[in-house]
């Protein structure tokens, strides 16, 4: 009689276990329920995270400011012009509605006065600066305009730039009737000297896709 009440609580005994092995693997196999709660926090660091992005890319706008150094001078242009002597202001000017392309800071006629350039466009209307620094100020260099026959066929696109000892300005021309090239970029050579005088070594008329 012992024996088969042992037997029969053994047997009790297994079936308790297996009910709670089936129901175990049953919790397991059950995807994991998420509170409506859960839902909200996560979308709320969502929109946060969102607009953090955003605010990065707008509050850190590109800088417009452009500058050059020759020796202990430097020439900065952003809404203005400034010039500096060794980190001190020598020159501060405002230049409205314009946009400048090119700053260059050199001694293009080698006579030991460093001169300033500054070119780009007022409206459509492109503009060349230029000072140069003698007995302690800043004296303006009258930079040649487009004039006779260069002025053929001229289409905008100028720029302005250094090539060994010549100020380059260049700019796009179009059905010019004596040019070996109709349309194109005509480059005009200056050299500037040492009485402040600007003299036309040559004029290059270039395909575009040569130019590039």
């Amino acid at each position: 009689m012992a024996k088969l009440l042992k037997f029969f609580l053994f047997v009790i005994l297994l079936g308790f276990l297996a009910y709670i092995f089936v129901y175990i693997s049953e919790l397991d196999d059950q995807p994991e329920k998420t509170e409506v709660i859960d839902i909200d926090v996560v979308n709320a660091y969502g929109d946060s995270l969102a607009l953090m992005a955003v605010d990065d890319t707008t509050s850190k706008p590109l800088s417009s400011l452009k500058s050059s150094a020759f020796e202990d001078f430097t020439i900065l242009v952003d809404n203005g012009l400034q010039v500096e002597k060794s980190h001190q202001v020598i020159m501060d000017k405002s230049i409205q509605g314009f946009k400048s392309h090119t700053v260059l800071a050199t001694d293009l006629n080698g006579n030991g006065l460093p001169e300033f350039w500054l070119a780009g466009f007022e409206g459509k209307k492109y503009r060349v600066f230029a000072f140069e620094y003698k007995a302690g100020k800043l004296n303006t260099v009258r930079f040649p305009g487009i004039m006779g026959r260069q002025q053929l066929g001229y289409a905008g696109g100028d720029s302005l730039y250094l090539e060994k000892a010549a100020i380059v300005h260049s700019f796009d021309y179009e059905n010019d009737p004596y040019a070996d090239i109709s349309s194109g970029v005509r480059n005009c050579y200056y050299k500037y000297g040492v009485d402040g005088s600007f003299v036309l070594t040559k004029t290059l008329d270039l395909d575009k896709k040569q130019d590039e």
